[in-house]
């Protein structure tokens, strides 16, 4: 197999820079003991850099800022918010950062990882020196959790995107049939295109913001469209930082946003469930249409390219 040069400059690349970001937020955390908010914001510059650097690899070396669609509603620039969205694959990050990066809020977004993530060499250490919500498996049963992992956020009412993932895990075929055979278990909706929600992270984060400085919920929808044999495949990292040209090669990212905010949400848990579980169903619904359009759109121009018109 061929080594693709491209994507061997961009890792060594990406590994230095990730060492000159530890450096940077080592610094951040010398800082903090004596300016909490000094820290933060040098994190949040850290941040930013650094995945600036990466965004503007994929979207302009690579050009998929021109295979991106984004539809729904506008997000306000410098706003603060708890992000929940369906999870395909590890470049999800890409498309929360085409988003983040618009609304000036790159550097101030927080993802949960799993505390298992302070392990991997020189990611874990920046990981958890740049404040992202680290949690363990049980971390919704334990109230003492749940406020430790917001009581920075919300006791010096940083500005942040809080991003979580209800699903809990990437989408593939073997996950779609078990997260179906779960709902057919519990009486619930089966989806054909998203995971059943584990809505116990969702509950607890949206109640520990309900007194926060975070005001809205950005509710996002992603899909992805390959060019190859299988159409709706999420293609991997590797796929895409090893292609040339994203949007030439025929590749496609759709973001939908749904812009709500939190007081319109229900306080009690099960209301809160199933809430949460709506959203989902109708996700699934919006994920159904545009791949219905698409396949149809598909077979009208291909009947047109093979007879010269279509009837």
């Amino acid at each position: 197999m061929p080594i693709n040069i491209t994507l061997v400059k961009h890792t060594i690349a990406l590994l230095f820079l990730v060492s000159i970001a530890n450096i940077c937020l080592l610094f951040a955390l010398i800082v903090k003991p004596f300016s909490e908010n000094k820290s933060w914001k040098f994190a949040c510059w850290t941040g930013d850099w650094f995945w600036t650097y990466m965004q503007n690899h994929w979207e302009n070396t690579l050009n998929a800022k021109d295979a991106v669609e984004v539809t729904g509603d506008e997000i306000p620039k410098g706003e603060s918010a708890f992000v929940i969205t369906n999870h395909l694959g590890y470049s999800d990050y890409y498309l929360f950062q085409y988003q983040s990066s618009r609304a000036g809020m790159m550097g101030s977004s927080r993802y949960f990882v799993k505390k298992e993530i302070l392990k991997i060499p020189c990611f874990g250490l920046a990981f958890w020196t740049m404040g992202m919500i680290l949690v363990s498996r049980e971390w919704t049963n334990d109230q003492r959790l749940i406020e430790q992992a917001f009581s920075r956020v919300k006791k010096n009412a940083h500005p942040c995107w809080i991003i979580l993932c209800p699903e809990g895990t990437r989408r593939n075929s073997s996950k779609i049939l078990r997260s179906q055979a779960f709902a057919r278990t519990k009486g619930k909706s089966e989806f054909k295109h998203v995971l059943f929600p584990r809505t116990k992270g969702f509950i607890s984060t949206a109640q520990a913001l309900k007194d926060s400085h975070i005001k809205y919920i950005y509710d996002l929808t992603l899909l992805y469209q390959s060019p190859k044999q299988y159409k709706w495949r999420v293609p991997s990292l590797s796929d895409q930082l090893g292609c040339k040209d994203l949007a030439k090669e025929g590749y496609k990212f759709k973001i939908h946003v749904r812009r709500i905010p939190i007081a319109d949400l229900p306080e009690d848990e099960e209301s809160l469930k199933e809430w949460c579980e709506n959203k989902w169903k109708e996700k699934d619904d919006l994920l159904d249409s545009w791949i219905s359009e698409t396949e149809l759109a598909n077979g009208v121009n291909g009947y047109i390219h093979q007879n010269g018109k279509a009837r």
